[in-house]
């Protein structure tokens, strides 16, 4: 029941390395518990060039993502302002022997994140921690926690992802 958003948000930018994929958002909550959002990316790409992968253009409509609770849904879009911010994007990616950085937008700020990942056939595993206060969550009121429950300031991020 944290602002579960920016977790969230982080999860669509490093999924959009695909078109149409699953993503996860793991997110710790404390003094205990966590759970997970889900969603998809509904658009962009992933390409293979030479040794290197590269993707642009992905997104994630905000209002999308899923904890399995309708109340912590709400309070999740209403962290990620969802209305004035609508989607969750990655503006570019690029990776090579396992690691790679990614420009990722969540409520209008852009930032730059580390990613790992694996290559497994025609599909790339990824992994991308969120730092929350990098994209100014802790700028709101009471913005990570809900009834005493925070969430912590790092979520992260995995999702398969297929190569184009």
């Amino acid at each position: 029941m944290k602002k579960l958003s920016a977790f969230i948000l982080f999860s669509f930018l490093w999924v959009g390395f695909a078109h149409a994929q699953k993503l996860k958002i793991h997110i710790p909550l404390s003094p205990a518990g966590s759970f997970d959002a889900e969603g998809k990316i509904v658009n962009g790409y992933v390409k293979k060039k030479g040794s290197s992968y590269v993707a642009s253009k992905m997104s994630v409509v905000a209002k999308e993502l899923k904890t399995g609770i309708d109340l912590r849904d709400e309070h999740l879009h209403d962290r990620l302002k969802a209305k004035k911010f609508p989607k969750i994007e990655i503006l570019k990616a690029s990776g090579k022997g396992g690691k790679g950085k990614a420009e990722v937008k969540i409520r209008g700020v852009k930032k730059s994140v580390a990613f790992t990942y694996k290559v497994k056939g025609k599909t790339v595993e990824f992994k991308m921690p969120i730092v929350l206060k990098q994209f100014k969550f802790d700028h709101d009121k009471d913005s990570l926690s809900y009834m005493g429950v925070g969430v912590s300031d790092k979520v992260e991020v995995t999702g398969t992802l297929k190569v184009k």
